[in-house]
């Protein structure tokens, strides 16, 4: 944070106009002595590995004003959100593995191009699967990464070891999951970036800030990163440390009454919500209440946080235990979330139960005290409630469409699908401030396993489960060892947060496996997209009550209506 903003910070303080005045003149005086008081940090490896933890600072919008952009082996086929071809050779494209930039002679050997930008940045996200083009292939090319228009790549490894933490960078900055690996270890560039593979293409995404001109910034080497060790295992332990549940004073518990609610008041004045923990033991023998229990915050007057707690912790349909940096789900009914939350005058949390029997709970809440500036954000969690989505013909499912100023966080997608196959080809499609009016997305990725950091290649199963610091497969089927069932995927940010300005739209292709796409083939999606805003931001994701009042999409329903609209072809309306 530099001089400017911290000034600005202590503004926001009780009793900062006294306060504020001093430094008003402690400034002055340091202008006329010549002692620099705007300077601007550099963004260094270690700056990046401290913000890489630091969940305060999600919590303000950032500084460094960068933009979040990706590069993807998208299906190049796919031009505009308007195109005639609707279908899977136009904007719904599949074969997501074979796109990339240009190709280059370099020291007179071929390399493909899958990323290149100008001006300063930093990647914060690689991943590819752990074959190439064969599941027995599990070397591939070598990926390289040239910085600042260098001949000489920083880094030129296999690029399966690299995102798997059997190369440079070790777990769990650089991570496995079920067939592939994620690297999040920021590579900061003061001028241009080129990364290239040393054979074609195959399915890579890479997701880097871009700075404006002029900022500072450290490029990465070698040296920087051993010399950045002690900061590179402290992100590492801290990204892979338990919560304290039984952090908080503030504690309520009650067994609530169909309609009623248990309400938490935070302290008045500007705070901050540091951790939260609901406790539902009865959520084990009762799954169904936790559709039906609902969380809601309000932050400064305005309805924030409004999901179906089990939604918002990754159990919709039963209570399944997993771990991330922000979230974490015990298998005892312990639901803790890390996410900081501010706010300026007063804040509350509720637990509303919309069901038909009672439901024991605590929640417990640890509050801190917070310099509200300019850049503070609130928190939202949306949810989009239960929908039966046909196999054809193809449509952008949309997540949330948010206008305001804010940075997104992370979503979580679950999908019931009757079938035994494979349920998610689509592409994400994330359109930032003006991309949306130009009809083609800030991030177009390569499939839906893809965004969530793992890969397809086999049809998963329970085995394919994991947790990582930013990634969770928290749910694969599990009725016959496939698919069939609820699937459950979620994805946090950290240095890859998309900052927006004006506008974020979230769409996924809801684009089936190649063999249930016909209209009688149904899934059942719903979704919660998580972000911070500034005030006077809106979205389109309203309170539902009456759709948490229902009982969460049955495999039954899903049958039954498959059937109805396939006229009984095959098992389930399954055509043959």
């Amino acid at each position: 944070m530099g001089p400017t903003t911290s000034l600005q910070s202590v503004r926001g303080a009780p009793g900062g106009k006294t306060l504020g005045s001093w430094c008003e003149r402690l400034m002055i005086i340091l202008i006329l002595a010549g002692i620099s008081v705007g300077a601007v940090e550099p963004i260094t490896l270690q700056s990046l590995l401290t913000e890489m933890t630091d969940l305060e600072a999600l919590a303000r919008f950032p500084a460094a004003n960068y933009q979040s952009l990706q590069a993807s082996s998208y299906n190049r086929a796919s031009t505009h959100r308007d195109q005639p071809d609707r279908g899977t050779s136009g904007w719904f494209a599949d074969s997501d593995g074979l796109g990339f930039i240009r190709t280059e002679i370099i020291d007179g050997h071929q390399e493909w191009v899958i990323m290149d930008h100008q001006g300063p940045g930093c990647l914060t996200r690689i991943w590819t699967p752990f074959f190439y083009y064969d599941l027995q292939d599990r070397v591939g090319p070598n990926v390289r990464i040239y910085l600042d228009d260098s001949s000489t790549p920083v880094i030129d490894e296999s690029l399966i070891q690299l995102v798997r933490g059997d190369g440079i960078f070790p777990a769990p900055l650089a991570v496995k999951t079920a067939r592939a690996g994620d690297c999040y270890v920021p590579i900061p560039f003061a001028r241009s970036c080129k990364v290239t593979l040393t054979k074609k293409s195959f399915y890579n995404i890479i997701n880097y800030r871009a700075y404006p001109p002029g900022t500072p910034v450290e490029t990465f080497t070698r040296e920087a990163y051993h010399a950045a060790k002690r900061q590179y295992d402290a992100a590492g332990a801290r990204l892979s440390a338990l919560p304290h549940p039984d952090r908080g004073d503030l504690q309520k518990h009650a067994t609530l009454r169909t309609g009623r609610k248990l309400v938490v008041t935070l302290p008045k004045g500007p705070h901050a919500l540091r951790q939260f923990t609901v406790r539902l033991p009865g959520a084990i023998e009762n799954p169904s209440s936790l559709r039906s229990t609902v969380l809601s915050m309000t932050y400064d007057g305005v309805e924030t946080v409004w999901t179906p707690v089990g939604d918002f912790f990754g159990s919709a349909d039963a209570l399944h235990s997993f771990r991330t940096y922000q979230r974490v789900v015990m298998e005892d009914g312990v639901l803790v979330c890390r996410w900081v939350m501010p706010y300026r005058r007063s804040a509350e949390v509720r637990v509303t139960n919309l069901g038909p029997t009672p439901v024991p709970l605590t929640v417990q809440a640890e509050v801190m005290p917070w310099i509200w500036d300019e850049r503070s954000m609130h928190f939202y969690a949306r949810w989009r409630p239960d929908e039966l989505v046909p196999g054809a013909p193809f449509q952008d499912w949309n997540f949330v469409d948010i206008r305001g100023q804010g940075v997104y966080v992370g979503d979580q997608w679950t999908v019931l699908n009757p079938q035994e196959g494979w349920w998610g080809e689509g592409d994400e499609k994330i359109y930032v401030d003006g991309a949306w009016d130009q009809g083609f997305p800030t991030h177009f990725g390569t499939g839906t396993e893809d965004y969530y950091g793992w890969a397809g290649g086999v049809n998963p199963t329970r085995q394919d489960e994991f947790s990582t610091p930013f990634l969770a497969n928290v749910r694969v089927g599990g009725l016959n060892e496939d698919t069939k069932g609820f699937n459950i995927c979620v994805r946090h940010r950290g240095l890859d947060a998309i900052p927006f300005r004006q506008r974020l739209v979230f769409d996924m292709e809801s684009s089936f496996g190649v063999d249930i796409r016909h209209p009688w083939d149904l899934l059942g999606y719903s979704a919660v997209t998580f972000w911070y805003a500034k005030p006077g931001a809106t979205h389109n994701r309203p309170a539902l009550p009456n759709e948490a009042r229902k009982p969460i999409v049955s495999m039954e329903l899903a049958v039954q209506r498959a059937e109805e609209i396939g006229g009984g072809k095959g098992r389930g309306g399954r055509g043959k």
